[in-house]
């Protein structure tokens, strides 16, 4: 994602908008549409900033010494590594190599034959990694200013833990993703603790691939939506913290599907309006386009103890994507009808005879899902 405003008109299909800047939450823009609707894009995860409550502007500005970017509620530098602050403390990302080229959007790091070129996201990086065509693996190092005893990790993502539940920083694996800017096939992480304030993570890919290692890290936020994957493959664990699914079946993961529920919290300023649609888009990452659908759940779930063994009965079929623009979309407005007053929660499955579903969970500050309500 490069811009806010882009994803919408995407969305918007060339239709024009005007911004309507009343009733303001830091996940939402609101445009006003004919016949007196209005049509709230809202985003998974923040996209204003907690200070200014400007949109995040996804570039860089450099000066002599280093290279700036103020996320949702982060900030991040670049220099002979990169920094990431915010009022809960600091991380410093090592990275092998040095800077060989700025522009607004990106910064490349050459070491030696491999380069690591990093975006921002939200609230944090992209990092993509052409050292896989080499060395099999790409390395990073954390450095924090305080101890991290508590992490929460498994093969898709790692995360240092402020609290039980929440984390201070999580880096999360994306996949192989090719020039296009599509993934094709999982990678994973592996962490090496040398003490409580270091940490080295390993990307690597069971796949012979030349694509690039994709991985995002990003500082904490609250979601828009509680989620989780569950999957056949690893029945006891879960993807809390997680920014992507591979839907349907693949021989990492076994059979996944994606549980979601969405924070009515994070949309109190709406709480009365008459809603009279809601769709939820959510980008395509991968090349392929494989039929998904929405199911109804037996019950709630609970996203951090939900796993493929205890994992909850679906009922009816909600409803079934279509695909343009990018995006899958999903209109939920029977399912939730006026989502205000009660949250749903629903399971996404991909049909699992066809190649997986790769999509951005919950947790992506890379490439927010998008939730459109209209409403009067």
């Amino acid at each position: 994602m490069y811009s806010v405003f882009q994803e919408i008109e995407k969305l918007r299909e060339g239709r024009s908008f005007q911004i309507n800047e009343a009733l303001t939450d830091r996940y939402t823009l609101r445009c006003q549409d004919t016949f007196g609707a209005k049509t709230a894009y809202c985003f998974s995860v923040p996209i204003r900033n907690i200070n200014t409550n400007d949109i995040v502007d996804l570039k860089f500005y450099h000066n002599s010494r280093s290279s700036t970017f103020f996320g949702s509620e982060a900030k991040i530098s670049v220099s002979d590594k990169i920094r990431f602050f915010n009022e809960y403390g600091k991380c410093d990302v090592l990275l092998p190599g040095a800077i060989s080229k700025k522009t607004e959007n990106a910064i490349f790091f050459k070491d030696g034959t491999s380069s690591i070129e990093i975006r921002p996201t939200l609230n944090g990086v992209i990092l993509l990694f052409d050292s896989y065509l080499t060395s099999g693996s790409a390395t990073i190092k954390l450095q924090f200013d305080r101890s991290y005893e508590l992490v929460q990790t498994n093969n898709k993502y790692f995360s240092a833990m402020r609290e039980k539940f929440i984390p201070f920083i999580t880096a999360s694996c994306i996949g192989m993703m090719n020039a296009t800017g599509r993934v094709r096939a999982p990678c994973e992480v592996y962490n090496q603790k040398i003490n409580d304030f270091e940490y080295i993570l390993t990307f690597a890919s069971a796949s012979k691939s030349k694509d690039r290692i994709a991985v995002e890290i990003n500082m904490q936020e609250p979601k828009l939506f509680q989620d989780t994957t569950v999957e056949s493959n690893h029945p006891t664990t879960n993807n809390a913290f997680g920014g992507i699914s591979f839907l349907g079946t693949s021989r990492a993961f076994g059979e996944q599907w994606l549980y979601s529920r969405i924070n009515l919290a994070s949309l109190a300023l709406m709480q009365s309006k008459k809603i009279t649609k809601s769709i939820l888009h959510i980008p395509k990452l991968s090349c392929n386009t494989s039929p998904i659908a929405v199911y109804k759940m037996a019950e709630r779930f609970c996203s951090f103890g939900s796993n493929w063994q205890n994992k909850i009965a679906i009922t009816d079929t909600v409803t079934v994507a279509t695909a343009s623009n990018g995006y899958y979309h999903l209109d939920l407005t029977k399912l939730l009808g006026n989502i205000l007053k009660k949250s749903e929660s629903f399971v996404i499955r991909a049909n699992t005879s066809s190649n997986p579903v790769i999509i951005p969970t919950g947790d992506s500050f890379y490439s927010p899902q998008i939730f459109e309500v209209t409403y009067h």
